[in-house]
């Protein structure tokens, strides 16, 4: 067996030296039962120190390929009885159709739960007052006129070039100093640019690093690709870097999920020094990143940090936002940002998923975008938002005070975190019988496993409706508050 560190490898000593022994493991050069070398015999003959050795050995433990004894040294570790390592995954024997089905079963509980006089906290929408139809009803009407008829012919697969340029800008403007329009790719929604991104990147039992809790929509599109899903905690300022190399270094995914800006549940905006670590970790560990930047306009107590992509030098940062929710949903309208080979691929991709996507559509929303009229709308739409999410707030506080609730700093949604004893089931059927709906945990969390939670969206009511349904959730969980 031949163990080798070196210097100038990205990876840490610790980390090299584990990836060495768990590959003798892997190809039975050290088998089950073995016992490995002492560590201060390795460290001597390794001339690297014994904390390096020891950290090694730690990692290959976490992986479950070693076991300690104590006063008797470290052994390779039996086979496992699956393939893989995780400690909440999906099991191995659930069907690809059912774990398709993600939402299926909070879709029928809140169809089953809908009655006169219900108030929907549940569904994360946009507010319909700020939908921008007369000004882009406008810029529609110009697109018919002004445009010649060989515009409406059929056209480039990866999107208008005057919309791509817009795009491209928007990122120069945030600190992606190389964005081109050539790195652009127009999509019909961000749910279609999630599955151009996995058709290319996953195939089924591939490792995706995910933020937790996480957007449905895009864990639904992994799901349909049989991922194995490894979670990545975080706090009050977003995913934490030191839990990202862990899995990094542990796990090695193929993609690493994120959503930096209005984290769709919890409202969390990750800050700019922690986007820089993020993206020289993956750089270190050789793992591509989505971010997703829909609802980066919606910051309310300070200005949007900008994308990871800002910080990424070797284009392993592929940038996604939907344009549908920050706009208008019927727009159906998203886009990719990614660079070299990658852009390359997504490029062919999105030719055998449907030619291109409405030129009319991206024609109006080109000039939409140009126009006074889009500044405006985001001003006011902001201004409607902070005064929902503040007023949700007063209501939370007065209506349900037990609850530790982190104010959102940008988008539509707050995460309550609920009571040890009291289930998500439990509380949203408590909510449903008193005429309130909300969105349960369970879908956000990557295995659907994790403490019990609910989401309440505020951005689709008014305020006056908004308080009375966290009126009606403080009823239904004062039993439990306790």
């Amino acid at each position: 067996m031949n163990l080798r560190l070196e210097p100038a490898d990205a990876r840490p000593l610790y980390v090299q030296l584990a990836d060495q022994l768990a590959d003798a493991i892997g190809s039975n050069a050290l088998k089950p039962g073995e016992r490995l070398p002492a560590m201060r015999d390795l460290a001597r003959d390794l001339g690297c120190a014994l904390v390096t050795v020891s950290q090694a050995y730690e990692l290959l433990a976490a992986r479950g390929r070693v076991i300690s004894r104590v006063g008797k040294g470290t052994f390779v570790a039996p086979p496992p009885e699956t393939t893989t390592p995780f400690a909440r995954r999906w099991e191995p024997d659930v069907a690809r159709f059912a774990r398709a089905q993600r939402l299926e079963g909070v879709m029928e509980q809140l169809t089953r739960a809908t009655a006169p006089g219900a108030i929907s906290l549940a569904t994360g929408h946009p507010a319909p007052e700020t939908f921008p139809l007369h000004d882009f009803g406008r810029a529609l009407h110009r697109t018919l006129l002004d445009d010649p008829p060989e515009a409406m012919q059929y056209r480039s697969s990866t999107g208008d070039d005057q919309l791509a340029q817009t795009l491209a800008g928007f990122l120069r403007g945030r600190g992606c100093a190389n964005a081109r329009a050539n790195d652009v790719i127009v999509c019909s929604g961000a749910q279609q640019a999630v599955d151009l991104v996995a058709q290319l990147l996953l195939n089924e039992g591939d490792v995706v690093a995910s933020e937790s809790p996480a957007f449905t929509g895009t864990l639904g599109v992994f799901d349909a690709r049989n991922v194995t899903y490894v979670e990545v905690r975080g706090d009050a300022g977003g995913v934490r870097p030191d839990d990202v190399e862990r899995v990094f270094a542990e796990y090695r995914p193929r993609l690493f999920y994120v959503n930096p800006i209005a984290q769709n549940p919890t409202g969390v905006v990750l800050p700019q020094r922690r986007a820089k670590q993020l993206v020289a970790l993956a750089r270190r560990y050789d793992v591509v990143i989505l971010e997703d930047q829909t609802g980066w306009q919606m910051t309310y107590d300070a200005s949007a940090p900008p994308p990871l992509a800002a910080f990424d030098t070797d284009g392993r940062v592929i940038v996604m936002e939907s344009l549908s929710k920050s706009i208008f949903p019927a727009l159906r309208i998203g886009y990719l940002h990614a660079k070299g080979a990658i852009a390359e691929a997504l490029e062919v991709a999105k030719v055998r998923a449907d030619v291109f996507t409405s030129t009319l559509t991206q024609r109006a929303l080109w000039r939409f975008m140009n126009s006074p009229a889009y500044p405006r709308h985001w001003r006011n739409a902001r201004a409607l938002y902070r005064a929902r999410r503040d007023a949700f707030l007063e209501a939370l506080a007065e209506h349900v005070p037990w609850a530790n609730v982190r104010p959102p700093a940008a988008g539509v949604n707050v995460w309550l975190a609920l009571p040890p004893r009291l289930s998500t089931q439990a509380a949203f059927d408590a909510c449903a019988r008193e005429g309130v709906l909300v969105m349960p945990a369970d879908p956000f969390y990557p295995t659907r496993s994790g403490p019990p939670a609910i989401r309440l969206s505020f951005g689709h009511l008014d305020e006056a409706v908004a308080r009375e349904g966290v009126r009606r959730v403080g009823i239904a969980l004062r039993p439990y508050a306790g």
